[in-house]
């Protein structure tokens, strides 16, 4: 099968239809106006068709070696997970959302791949999908992609990933009936943490490190066990320290303490199935040319806390609540000194999130 790039791939779709191999996200990239497909036959059937027909750009995402002798099959090298989707995901954000696993969808996965005898939850406070690509490749493998549907915050992502009945509810009645959850706040003083953790009952431990996580899991019997654990990620770099993160050695450190947990359910010869995935991610501004769009006082730079229409939004729902979030690469107001990086929005960056599953042992 021959390879093309992304522009041959175009330059060919003006000549004639085409089966081609590739990632679906890359039709972001293409012009609106290609038809796509997702049988060839069915192609087959419009282009042989008697009625008159509209002469567009027609594309399909299945290849069958037996349609060869009608349709040229292509095989396109583009990787549509870089930054570069910024250019494309307001104007595409339907179709982007069409072909990427959705951060609301992400409860039901978890409970879905509830076959083995223990589940474990990581909840990382900030970390893009991005970052993992340019920090620890090696772990791609283990990663999907998954857009943050609505406000790329911490209020709104924890919540949507937990569902609701949450995880905890909904996985007790298929047979992980024990629980338990880690958190570095207080129940009674943090609502969002409550609301997380409903249904652990009296389960829920205060620790002020990822070891005591460890040692109690260590400790504890995880067979038919539910664990979900909060972890700090990269978000309070992004927001309040002086000099530049050192994004990779916090990246990798997430991933070391990913590992340490998926040990300990092998040290116990428990079946796990161990996920790891984030509220949102960050968009570092001292790695791009971000713009003030407004002069506001308010403290979100990235989304409005009501519904906006017009240039450079995208109004979602959450809870019978309507938002803003603003595209890239644009701020509603100037950057503090303590703020290198910024959620809230839509970007890349901000709404790429990783989910990283390890099965043990």
């Amino acid at each position: 099968m021959e390879t093309v790039d992304l522009r041959e791939m175009q330059d060919r779709l003006k000549e004639m239809p085409l089966m081609v191999e590739m990632h679906p996200l890359s039709l972001a990239f293409l012009p609106e106006e290609v038809r796509v497909f997702t049988d060839a036959w069915e192609m087959i059937d419009e282009l042989d068709s008697p009625l008159p027909q509209v002469t567009k750009p027609m594309l399909c995402l299945h290849t069958d070696p037996s349609l060869q002798h009608r349709l040229p099959m292509l095989r396109c090298f583009h990787d549509p997970l870089t930054t570069k989707l910024n250019d494309v995901l307001l104007k595409r954000y339907d179709l982007v959302r069409r072909y990427i696993l959705h951060q609301s969808q992400l409860a039901d996965k978890i409970v879905s791949s509830a076959d083995a005898d223990a589940v474990c939850l990581i909840l990382v406070d900030g970390l893009a999908y991005e970052d993992i690509k340019r920090h620890a490749p090696e772990w791609l493998k283990h990663t999907t992609p998954v857009l943050v549907d609505g406000v790329s915050n911490t209020e709104q992502g924890m919540v949507r990933i937990v569902g609701k009945p949450t995880l905890a509810q909904r996985l007790s009645p298929i047979g992980l009936s024990s629980c338990m959850g880690f958190t570095y706040w207080e129940r009674p003083e943090e609502p969002l943490t409550d609301r997380l953790f409903f249904g652990f009952g009296d389960r829920v431990y205060k620790v002020k490190s990822f070891g005591q996580v460890i040692e109690t899991l260590s400790s504890a019997n995880l067979q038919r066990t539910f664990v979900q654990i909060v972890r700090a990620g990269l978000d309070g770099a992004a927001h309040r320290q002086r000099e530049q993160p050192d994004v990779g050695s916090m990246v990798k450190g997430v991933l070391r303490d990913l590992e340490c947990v998926a040990e300990v359910f092998g040290k116990q010869g428990v079946r796990a199935n161990v996920f790891l995935t984030s509220d949102h991610g960050i968009l570092w501004a001292h790695e791009h040319r971000l713009q003030v769009y407004e002069v506001s006082s308010e403290p979100h730079p990235r989304h409005y806390e009501h519904a906006k229409h017009g240039k450079h939004v995208l109004t979602v729902g959450f809870e019978g609540k309507e938002f803003a979030l603003l595209e890239y690469p644009y701020l509603r107001r100037e950057l503090r000194g303590t703020e290198w990086g910024v959620h809230g929005g839509l970007s890349y960056e901000e709404s790429i999130v990783p989910l990283i599953c390890l099965r043990t042992p």
